[in-house]
């Protein structure tokens, strides 16, 4: 995994053309810093296994023919926040260059549902709350696993990202848009393979095997 991964940072050093030659001699060397949460887990109660099921489906987490007594929910949220310094080139000309880049990539809202059809404290209960809090561990080992390395891929793609040129002092906030958005475009295929990295780890609790060993518990 972490090859592949490796393998994708050095898919996004594309330059833009808002970025100018005569910018390129200045250093880009921004203080970069990741932050993250694994969120405050949730617990639903309050929904038929209908109900439930139906919420499965929206996100195709239950196969056709299947009932969820219980689901795992999680949203993976990534924002950029960026500070940039113009410098000045003469003949109001300016370099717009990043000073520091701050980064969220995190879980956010994570949702345990269990069927009010339950009887709590069953054994059915306690084992599909069990199978939910080994998918939310998932989420949480998974995102660790990765953050060490995305920022060391974030801070390998940023460094190859060169300050933007402007020739109006007023377009300078514009420029700082247009590199948050250069960010955002290199760096979120990184993230979209955290999330696909997320669900294969989850696919492999969710297998005929284990649900049929979950079952057995409470025969």
């Amino acid at each position: 995994m972490k090859n592949l991964f490796f393998i994708l940072t050095t898919f996004f050093f594309i330059s833009s053309s808002s970025l100018a030659a005569d910018c390129s001699f200045l250093n880009v060397d921004p203080k970069i810093t990741i932050k993250s949460s694994y969120g405050k887990l949730n617990y639903d109660t309050s929904k038929t296994t209908k109900e439930i099921t139906n919420i499965a489906k929206k996100f195709n987490l239950v196969e056709t023919g299947l009932f969820a007594s219980g689901l795992s929910t999680v949203n993976v949220n990534f924002d950029i926040t960026i500070n940039t310094f113009s410098n000045i080139m003469g003949n109001s000309e300016f370099c717009v260059t990043p000073t520091e880049v701050i980064i969220f990539l995190g879980l956010e809202n994570p949702t345990i549902y269990l069927s009010k059809e339950l009887s709590q404290n069953s054994c059915q209960y306690n084992v599909v709350l069990r199978h939910e809090k080994v998918h939310q561990q998932i989420n949480k080992s998974t995102l660790e696993y990765y953050l060490p390395l995305f920022k060391k891929s974030v801070t390998s793609i940023i460094k190859k990202i060169r300050p933007i040129h402007v020739s109006d002092i007023n377009n300078i906030k514009n420029a700082t848009a247009e590199l948050t958005k250069i960010y955002n475009k290199k760096l979120t295929p990184l993230v979209n393979y955290i999330k696909k990295e997320m669900l294969t780890e989850q696919q492999k609790l969710d297998n005929p095997n284990n649900y049929h060993y979950e079952n057995s518990l409470c025969l």
